[in-house]
């Protein structure tokens, strides 16, 4: 079937605005046949290349746009295609190029602040992204990098305020309830909402805030709102007078404010960070359950150091950007194999999801028991850790499960970690009980594996498991 030139470039607008990389890739090479010539389109082309994974083709494409038009955005692009394929010299060499013809284009001053951030040169990270926000002061792109890179060097008071800004992104839009924010009015015989809005990780983090708030409002109601995977976790906080999952009937209060917003109205510096040695108060008969269960493993294994395990975090497949971290900040089990040899270890999973799957492979001379079909919620994984001596895991909740009920715990982070870890430091203002292993190059767990590895043989001597 034939179709008209308008046809064609209907089609290619339509699949620009859904950001439907496919039909664009298509749509884009119907249009180049008719007229080659078409600098914009070759641009696009070598874009949706990229988000379709293959950056070498949108190198191409991107240099044909710069043959046919010297554009600070088509230089633009070809640098960010250089920085997919993590090519930096050459990345920054475009970019450069794009600010020389235009130095007020705020994309290419974030995009220089990643690069800088990657290499961990963090001033300059946040040197560039400031000029982003400040040539783009509606940019929400650029606030939120400028953003995560003040938290992660903790400038916390400025920090927060721009984290304000992922409100008006379209990966988090606002929750829309119609209860007056609360700017830090005076909380006795009030009542206010705490609502969770990001992952599960950061409601276990920040539920904190809840004793912090009741602190300073002793006659204050505070409610909770979280998800079904913690709601029994938050009702062990004694201070909150209700816990509800997102979706059921809320209370009527006088305020709401999101947690994490929360922390940042309560939170100006580091040394405000509100530090337990155990946020969530555990009943002692539901931790028994578990103690039977383990005591149940066959001897001479339950005699052994236990060692609690989570090594990938959950794939989120409707998040693009997620997606990308969540596969930065996983591992497989078989990459654990140079531990399984370390003897004297029951290794106990904490892992869901499809990664569980790999313990029917697992490496040799790893002993796992794998009870993960009862841990049904976060309360009863960490009724679960409880009885662990150790836990090793990824950047995930199941982390912060168990660093927050005070259980030693070693988390293996990406090179780029997460801001909410405050740069290289190896300890933890949020958890006292947690300790940091970052890879020690991009991409490659080797390293730091090899580092823990050695790390646990020392633990393991330092605990008598026959006793």
């Amino acid at each position: 079937m034939s179709r008209t030139l308008e046809e064609y470039q209907e089609l290619y607008f339509n699949a620009l605005r859904a950001k439907n990389w496919n039909d664009v890739a298509i749509w884009a090479t119907e249009l180049l046949k008719i007229d080659d010539v078409q600098p914009g389109v070759w641009s696009n082309r070598g874009i949706a290349l990229q988000n379709l994974g293959h950056p070498l083709d949108g190198l191409l494409n991107h240099q044909k746009a710069i043959d046919y038009e010297e554009s600070p955005a088509f230089y633009c692009n070809m640098g960010g295609c250089y920085q997919d394929l993590h090519k930096y010299d050459l990345s920054l060499e475009y970019f450069q190029k794009a600010l020389e013809l235009d130095e007020t284009i705020p994309q290419v001053h974030m995009n220089i602040g990643h690069i800088h951030k990657w290499q961990k040169s963090y001033d300059q990270a946040l040197e560039s992204y400031k000029k982003a926000v400040e040539y783009g002061p509606d940019y929400v792109d650029g606030h939120l990098s400028y953003c995560f890179m003040l938290l992660k060097a903790g400038h916390l008071a400025e920090g927060w305020k721009e984290y304000e800004w992922r409100w008006k992104s379209d990966q988090l839009p606002p929750r829309g309830l119609r209860i007056p924010k609360w700017e830090g009015e005076n909380l006795n015989n009030k009542s206010i909402l705490i609502y969770g809005e990001q992952g599960l990780g950061d409601m276990i983090q920040f539920s904190r805030y809840a004793r912090v708030l009741a602190g300073l409002y002793p006659e204050a109601k505070i409610y909770l709102e979280g998800k079904m995977p913690v709601k029994r976790l938050l009702q062990t906080i004694p201070e909150v007078d209700g816990v509800f999952n997102f979706g059921e009937k809320l209370p009527k209060t006088d305020f709401a404010i999101s947690m994490i917003s929360l922390a940042g109205k309560l939170t100006p510096t580091l040394g405000d960070i509100p530090t337990l040695d155990r946020e969530f108060l555990l009943k002692p008969d539901d931790v028994d359950v578990w103690r039977n269960k383990f005591a149940e493993i066959p001897h001479p294994h339950n005699t052994k150091m236990k060692v609690g395990i989570c090594w990938a975090g959950m794939a989120r497949m409707n998040n693009a950007i997620a997606l990308k971290v969540d596969e930065m900040r996983s591992l497989a089990l078989n990459d654990f194999a140079e531990m399984a040899q370390i003897p004297n270890i029951l290794w106990i999973s904490l892992q869901k999801g499809p990664p569980a799957e790999q313990i029917k492979k697992a490496p040799n001379g790893m002993v796992i028991a794998d009870y993960t079909e009862d841990m049904y919620d976060f309360y009863e994984t960490c009724c679960a850790i409880e009885q662990c001596d150790l836990v090793i895991s990824v950047d995930t909740a199941v982390c912060h499960a168990a660093a927050s009920i005070g259980k030693e715990t070693w988390m293996l982070s990406r090179w780029d970690g997460c801001w909410r870890w405050f740069g290289d430091r190896k300890d933890s203002p949020w958890y006292p009980s947690l300790t940091q292993f970052e890879q020690l190059k991009p991409s490659d767990w080797s390293g730091v594996l090899e580092l823990v590895s050695n790390k646990l043989k020392e633990r393991v001597l330092t605990k008598n498991v026959d006793k």
